[in-house]
């Protein structure tokens, strides 16, 4: 019976507190831990709470809320345990215990989406960056609040000191209250527009740190005239930076940087360099940098510079530098053509300052080398007798020609026109050239006057190269001004030899007779030296003419006028002094040679067998009178006079003689 009364219980929970009876301490122990443990875990999410109404900016709102209630239903599991430690409520403790494991399985499962969430956060870096700032501004306010409670303070100690002039201390205060405003106001209008020109300046405004060598600030402009963004261009270094900017300016960019840790206040420096932009594309800018901040020492902290785009002037400039080396260059040809133009217009007035040709072309090489001082060269004139061309001037060091070959060999005198030798075509140089040597270029040019080949004008260059066009116009003109001045001094000289010489003999005339002989008499009179005449007549001329004609007398006087010519030295001068008489003047001559030669001449003329046009063969005789200077006489009249009396007594004495007026009373000289 008592057992069945009994076992209904055997099914029934006891409570904890029935285990503890046994001692008393231990139950207080589990029951202050379990209420300070409840206590503690229901503070914390009260002030999780509290710091999520608090801070409504705080991420992830929820998680928080999660962890409050995970913590709550922690705290009741441990009341419950109280409760349970008296009463057998193990029901509601597992229900709570159920709740609180699924609410930490939730808050478990909703933290793995939250992890990457939270990685990305902003970096701390940035966060000091935004808090440096932050700090910045709110210094700056702090700045202002200090001042406007200094202001307070003041007022309040003006306040108690002057108790009756409060209002007028108060309506001070409002005003300064309203000029402090003004002021904030103003400031805040200031730095307004400094953002805005800042934002609005098509410029690129950068702050640059020396010591951490980095770009600390630049305005968006950067991005629209190089193409980087600005956390591109925050986050390179100077090495970086470096590879952007053309490696010819690298160095003056370094140097630039230099110098901007040296800037006294007020001054700025300036550079120019090129940096590559986001498309490769090389930019001008123009940098002009002052001191933005400076170390507690008094060093150059940190710069602010101003960078331009100045590309397109730097294009114009360059296209202008081109523009201006072009204009040097073409400025540098004709001041050299003009330079050539002057030494050609001398060497023509040194041409036809020249008595004759031969006087001429001994001048030619030295004319001509400063006008072609990089090459060799030499004029050849043609020589009609021989059928050749014969140089006449040569400058220069290496020819490479003949220096006399028939006109064929050259396919200037060929064609009439320039040719040009060239060491790529061998096969086409002229045939008076020595291609086999060095391989030069060369240059033939007919010298042309008057549609007659008077010569060549021959180059030869240094350098096998291709011979300039300036070069060879002026090579031309050369040419054509050499064979013009030579065909006037030709010309000259033939015009002079027929004004004095006879027509008829090829002597000379009479004028140049007189001319001659007063300058031999001065020649002598300074010289101390004698001067010869000696004075011929053909002998029965006349009958002649009237006997054989007019033409054989002209052909015995041809006759014995070349005779004469060529038995008297270069330096005697014959000449017709009219109709057959003759006059032979032998400068620095005795009497006594004089007479020797007189008599050689006479010997010869008549053993002269002179053809006549009918095929007659006559001789004939001639007289001669013979006087000396300063034997006879010592001026030109006087000395003619006494030679023309020895003739004519030839005359009177039989003709065929040599007859000398008489010195000093005598008819003949010791």
């Amino acid at each position: 019976m008592e057992s069945a009364i009994n076992l209904p219980f055997l099914f029934q929970y006891i409570p904890h507190g029935h285990c503890y009876l046994w001692q008393t301490p231990l139950v207080g122990l589990h029951l202050a831990s379990d209420i300070l443990i409840g206590v503690s875990y229901y503070s914390i999410p009260a002030s999780l709470l509290y710091f999520v109404r608090k801070r409504a900016d705080i991420p992830f709102e929820g998680i928080f809320l999660l962890f409050s209630a995970f913590i709550l239903l922690c705290g009741t599991t441990h009341f419950v345990a109280v409760w349970t430690l008296w009463n057998p409520s193990y029901w509601v403790s597992g229900g709570i215990k159920a709740a609180t494991a699924l609410v930490s399985v939730y808050t478990a499962l909703e933290l793995i989406p939250l992890i990457p969430r939270a990685l990305s956060l902003p970096d701390p870096k940035e966060l000091e960056t935004l808090n440096n700032e932050l700090a910045n501004q709110i210094s700056e306010r702090k700045m202002a609040e200090e001042e406007v409670r200094q202001l307070n303070t003041e007022l309040e100690l003006r306040v108690q000191e002057r108790t009756a002039d409060l209002e007028q201390a108060n309506t001070q205060l409002q005003l300064e209250i309203a000029e402090r405003e003004q002021m904030e106001m103003a400031l805040r209008i200031s730095k307004l527009f400094t953002e805005q020109i800042i934002h609005l300046t098509p410029n690129i405004i950068y702050i640059f740190d020396l010591e951490k060598l980095r770009n600390i600030y630049v305005n968006p402009f950067l991005t629209e005239i190089l193409g980087y963004t600005l956390p591109e261009i925050q986050e390179m270094d100077m090495e970086n930076i470096s590879s952007f900017i053309h490696p010819e300016d690298r160095e003056s960019v370094k140097y630039h940087l230099q110098r901007c840790r040296h800037l006294t206040g007020g001054s700025f420096l300036e550079v120019e360099y090129r940096m590559k932009n986001s498309q490769g594309v090389w930019c001008w800018l123009h940098s002009r940098n002052t001191v933005f901040t400076r170390s507690n020492d008094g060093q150059t902290q940190q710069i602010i510079g101003i960078a331009s785009d100045i590309t397109n002037r730097k294009i114009t400039e360059l296209k202008l530098q081109d523009t201006n080396n072009l204009l040097a260059e073409r400025i540098s040809e004709l001041e050299a053509r003009t330079r050539n133009m002057i030494r050609l217009g001398e060497m023509t007035d040194y041409l036809q300052s020249c008595l004759n040709v031969s006087e001429a072309e001994q001048a030619l090489g030295d004319l001509l080398k400063p006008l072609f001082p990089y090459c060799s060269g030499a004029v050849y004139m043609n020589n009609i007798l021989r059928d050749t061309v014969e140089t006449v001037a040569v400058w220069g060091e290496v020819l490479n020609s003949e220096h006399f070959f028939q006109a064929e060999e050259c396919w200037a005198l060929r064609r009439g026109a320039t040719h040009q030798g060239d060491p790529k075509f061998s096969s086409l140089y002229c045939g008076h050239i020595h291609f086999e040597a060095e391989a030069r270029s060369t240059l033939c040019i007919p010298m042309m006057a008057q549609g007659e080949s008077l010569g060549l004008l021959y180059l030869c260059f240094q350098d096998p190269e291709v011979i300039a066009p300036d070069v060879n116009s002026l090579a031309e003109t050369v040419s054509k001004q050499i064979a013009i001045s030579l065909a006037n001094l030709k010309l000259r000289e033939t015009l002079q030899y027929h004004s004095i010489s006879d027509a008829l003999t090829g002597l000379f005339n009479r004028r140049y007779l007189e001319s001659s002989l007063n300058r031999e008499l001065n020649r002598a009179a300074r010289m101390q030296q004698s001067i010869g005449i000696i004075m011929l007549d053909i002998d029965h001329f006349k009958l002649f003419n009237d006997t054989y004609g007019h033409d054989a007398g002209d052909m015995i006087l041809k006759t014995i006028a070349e005779f004469i010519k060529s038995n008297v030295r270069e330096c005697d001068i014959a000449c017709r002094y009219g109709g057959e008489e003759l006059i032979v003047i032998l400068p620095n001559a005795s009497l006594k040679i004089t007479l020797a030669r007189a008599e050689q001449l006479r010997g010869g003329i008549k053993n002269l067998a002179i053809q006549t046009e009918l095929e007659q063969t006559v001789s004939v005789t001639a007289s001669f009178g013979v006087a000396a200077y300063p034997n006879h006489a010592r001026s030109k009249h006087h000395l003619l006079k006494a030679a023309d009396e020895a003739l004519y007594r030839a005359k009177e004495q039989g003709r065929d003689r040599v007859i000398c007026s008489p010195v000093n009373g005598d008819e003949l000289p010791d």
